[in-house]
C-alpha cells in the first residue's frame, strides 16, 4: 500500500513540483548550425550485409527483429552496471540485437577518446556536461520522441532534445537513523537539525554520548569536490538564475569570499572535517569501508547521495534504518535537498547507422513507455524515475525518503539548466582538499573560485 501511495505521489510531483525544470526555450542564433551533423561514410557493403536493416528484418508480432545488429552501450553510472547490463541485454535478446556493454567513471574522458578513435558508443549514459559540450556535434537529436511529453527533465541544447533523463537523484546526507537514536537515547527528527548551528550541536552530542566521529565525508573527487561543493551554487537561491547571478557577481568584480553561501560551504567543510570518521587522513578514505562504517553504526551520516543505497544494501543494511536529510543550510532554503535528473541516455550521431539509431530509440521507448521497461528501471536499478507515466515506486529507503519527505512536500531545489564546465571540479579540487586537510584557507579557495569564473562561462545559457 505504501509503495502504491509513493507511486501516485511521484507521478504528481513529476508534473507539478519539478515543472520548473522544463527545457530552456533557447532560440538558436543566426550562426547556429540548425541542420543535423553530417554522417560519416556509409558502412562497407560487407558490414551492411551483416547488419540487416530493421525494415528488412522479420517482424514477429509486436517484437521487432533488428537482424543481429550490434549496439555498443557505455554506462557512466557504475553502481547499477550489473542491473543496467541485464536490462539492455534482456531487451536485445528479444529483438535480435548484439550488445557490447562497458563501464566508465569518467564519461568526458572516455567519450573524448572514443570519438577521437571513431568508435563512439551507440548508446551512452552521460552527465548533462557531456550533452552541453558534445551534444550538437556528436549526439542524435531526439525531438518528438514518444516519451518527450512524459517528463520535464529531458536535456536540451539550443532548443533541441538530446538527453533522455535516466534517474532523479539527490545530493544529500544518508542517515543511519537507528544508530542516531540508539546513541542519543531518543527519537530522531531530522527537521530539527537543518542549519550549521543545530547540526553541529547534534554531532557534538553524539560524540559526547559515545559516537566519536558521526560523519563520513567521502574522499572521492566527484563527492568532496563535486557534489558537496555544488551545494554552494545550488543554494544561492535554489534556481538556475541564482547560480548565473552568482557567476555574474564574480565577473563584475565581486568576491566569492563575501558570499553568504560560500561562507556556509566553508562551514560545512569545517564541521564535516572535525567530525569525520576519516579525520586522521581524509583523502585516504575508502568508499567500501565508508559504507561499512554507516551500516555497522560506527558513524551515522554519510555525505553522499541517493545513488549510494545499492552499496549499503550489499553490506546488509536494513531498509528500516535509513533515510536521507539535507546538508545544513543557513538561508531560507534550509531543510531542502537538491533533486534533479543526474544521468541521461544519449544516442550517437557520428558513426551509428540509421538502423542502429532506430534500434537505440526503440530501447529508450522500452524503458519509458512499456510496463516491463518501467518496472525494470525502478525495481531492478533502484532509482526514482523522471517520468510521470511510470507507476512504479522505489523500494529502497533512501529513494523513498527522497520521494516522500522531500519531493512530495516541495522541499527540493533544482538549478537546471545551470552547469559548470567539465574542468570546474578538477580546477577547484586541490583547494578544497587543502581546506579539509588543514593545509589551505578559505581565502585561497575563494581566490581560486574568483579566478575560475572570471575566465570561464557557465553552461546552460
Amino acid at each position: 500500500m505504501l509503495r502504491k501511495l509513493i507511486a501516485v505521489l511521484l507521478a504528481a510531483v513529476m508534473v507539478l513540483s519539478l515543472a520548473a525544470c522544463t527545457a530552456p526555450a533557447t532560440t538558436p542564433s543566426a550562426d547556429t548550425k540548425e541542420a543535423e551533423p553530417e554522417k560519416e561514410e556509409e558502412a562497407p557493403a560487407d558490414e551492411a550485409e551483416e547488419e540487416a536493416p530493421a525494415d528488412e528484418a522479420e517482424d514477429t508480432g509486436d517484437v521487432a527483429d533488428y537482424g543481429g545488429i550490434t549496439l555498443t552501450f557505455m554506462n557512466s553510472k557504475p553502481e547499477i552496471s550489473d542491473e543496467m547490463e541485464a536490462i539492455v541485454k534482456g531487451w536485445a535478446d528479444q529483438h535480435n540485437v548484439k550488445i557490447e556493454f562497458y563501464e566508465t567513471s569518467n564519461p568526458t574522458d572516455t567519450l573524448t577518446q572514443k570519438y577521437a578513435a571513431g568508435d563512439g558508443p551507440i548508446l551512452a549514459v552521460v552527465d548533462s556536461t557531456q550533452i552541453v559540450e558534445m551534444g550538437e556535434e556528436k549526439m542524435l537529436p531526439l525531438d518528438g520522441a514518444e516519451w518527450e511529453g512524459e517528463t520535464k527533465l529531458a536535456w536540451y541544447v539550443n532548443g533541441k532534445l538530446y538527453g533522455m533523463p535516466l534517474t532523479v537523484e539527490s545530493q544529500c546526507l544518508v542517515v543511519n537513523k537507528k544508530a542516531v537514536e540508539e546513541t542519543l537515547g531518543r527519537e530522531f527528527d531530522k527537521s530539527q537539525y537543518t542549519t550549521t548551528e543545530t547540526f553541529e550541536a547534534l554531532l557534538a552530542e553524539l560524540r559526547e554520548k559515545g559516537m566519536e566521529n558521526p560523519i563520513i565525508m567521502m574522499s572521492e573527487s566527484w563527492s568532496m569536490c563535486g557534489h558537496l561543493f555544488a551545494q554552494m551554487m545550488n543554494f544561492q537561491d535554489g534556481t538556475a538564475q541564482g547560480c548565473f547571478d552568482f557567476v555574474d557577481y564574480i565577473k563584475d568584480g565581486g568576491d566569492a569570499y563575501d558570499n553568504e553561501m560560500f561562507k556556509n560551504q566553508v562551514k560545512i567543510y569545517q564541521i564535516y572535517s572535525e567530525y569525520n570518521i576519516n579525520k586522521a587522513d581524509p583523502l585516504a578514505a575508502v568508499y567500501d569501508l565508508n559504507c561499512s562504517y554507516l551500516v555497522d553504526g560506527e558513524a551515522a551520516f554519510m555525505s553522499n547521495g541517493t545513488w549510494g543505497w545499492p552499496d549499503l544494501a550489499a553490506m546488509g543494511a536494513d531498509v528500516n534504518d535509513y533515510e536521507i536529510m539535507s546538508h545544513p543550510i543557513d538561508n531560507d532554503l534550509t531543510g531542502r535537498v537538491q533533486a534533479s535528473a543526474t544521468k541521461f541516455i544519449v544516442i550517437d550521431n557520428t558513426i551509428a547507422t540509421p538502423e542502429q539509431q532506430e534500434a537505440a530509440k526503440a530501447f529508450l521507448n522500452y524503458l519509458t513507455m512499456t510496463d516491463e521497461g518501467q518496472k525494470a528501471l525502478v525495481e531492478n536499478c533502484g532509482i526514482v524515475s523522471a517520468f510521470s507515466n511510470n507507476p512504479y515506486a522505489p523500494a529502497d529507503p533512501v529513494n523513498t525518503s527522497l520521494a516522500v519527505d522531500y519531493m512530495a512536500t516541495g522541499k527540493t531545489v533544482n538549478t537546471v539548466p545551470f552547469g559548470a564546465p567539465s574542468d570546474f571540479r578538477t580546477t577547484m579540487e586541490p583547494y578544497i582538499q587543502k581546506l579539509v586537510t588543514g593545509l589551505g584557507t578559505d581565502r585561497e579557495l575563494a581566490d581560486a573560485l574568483n579566478d575560475y569564473w572570471r575566465s570561464h562561462e557557465p553552461n546552460g545559457r
